[in-house]
């Protein structure tokens, strides 16, 4: 018989701002990070601060993954009444690490008070071309997240 992973999180939306707070704590499987998001709707940015590693790291909202916060809010509902169960997959997306953030302050008001005294960085989403892909050493960290009626791993790596 299978063994099913659970993954656990602490959600807290606030449909008035626009922003969803997510704390995701360490998780029962060992190759995750836990960590604290937000994704802000307003300014159109998601935050993610890696608990492990103290840093923090900024990219616009992909919102074609994040569901806005009246509809997630919605499938919460549906999931604690036991009217809908999420999908069982799981969406990889890969970032890399560019330019360090100097000034936390201009990211708004959820994320500059997620980020403030960290050290903080922009990410770039990762594009695979078609083909076989070379693989790196490079230093990644994951951080697995229920955005939508699936999970999201979001892998985060330093060049």
């Amino acid at each position: 018989m299978p063994r099913y992973r659970t993954l656990k999180e602490n959600i807290r939306i606030l449909p008035d701002s626009d922003v969803e707070l997510i704390n995701v704590p360490v998780p029962e499987f060992a190759d995750g990070d836990p960590a604290d998001i937000v994704h802000d709707f307003h300014i159109r940015l998601t935050a993610y601060l890696d608990l492990v590693l103290n840093k923090c790291y900024v990219i616009p909202l992909n919102t074609s993954v994040v569901m806005p916060p009246r509809n997630f809010l919605e499938l919460i509902i549906n999931i604690k009444a036991g009217t809908y169960l999420p999908q069982s997959y799981l969406i990889h997306e890969q970032m890399i690490v560019t330019d360090r953030i100097e000034n936390v302050d201009q990211l708004g008001f959820f994320i500059s008070r997620l980020c403030r005294g960290k050290d903080t960085f922009k990410l770039q989403r990762r594009e695979f071309p078609d083909g076989i892909q070379k693989r790196e050493a490079a230093e990644c960290h994951k951080i697995r997240h229920f955005e939508n009626n699936f999970v999201v791993e979001t892998t985060i790596c330093e060049q």
